[in-house]
């Protein structure tokens, strides 16, 4: 599965009814930003993410993000899913490629992702993410 930024607004984000559209949306909303990220995930949501493994809350991890520059592509390969009752676990491998400087080509993100969903009233939203990445040294 594969997204790009089609330069829509943050009103197209939809309410994810199962975890494969959760997973799905969640390509496109890293393509556009924090506020469609933050769409998807609770409030509580932890994040554990970098090659040191940075545990950061939603907004700490939002700004982390952010700071590395906008991912312009995001792929999802190897998908699996299990889901048991109201929670689903969803792992792959993924790949982002981020334009961290206007006038240079992106760089490629590699990452080992694991994402747990909770069914909420409002549908499928993030509870939890494990992000492994790789990147090229600064």
């Amino acid at each position: 599965m594969t997204t790009t930024h089609p330069g829509t607004s943050r009103n197209d984000v939809r309410t994810p009814a199962t975890v494969a559209e959760a997973e799905a949306e969640w390509l496109v909303a890293i393509t556009k930003g924090d506020e469609e990220q933050r769409e998807l995930m609770l409030p509580d949501c932890m994040i554990v993410h970098g090659p040191v493994g940075n545990v950061h809350e939603r907004e700490r991890f939002l700004g982390c993000n952010a700071s590395m520059g906008p991912t312009v592509e995001a792929e999802t390969s190897g998908v699996t899913c299990r889901v048991r009752g109201g929670r689903a676990i969803a792992t792959c491998f993924q790949k982002m490629r981020i334009r961290r400087l206007p006038d240079l080509p992106p760089f490629l993100v590699q990452a080992v992702a694991t994402r747990v969903w909770l069914s909420t009233d409002e549908g499928w939203r993030l509870g939890h993410m494990q992000l492994s990445r790789r990147r090229p040294s600064a």
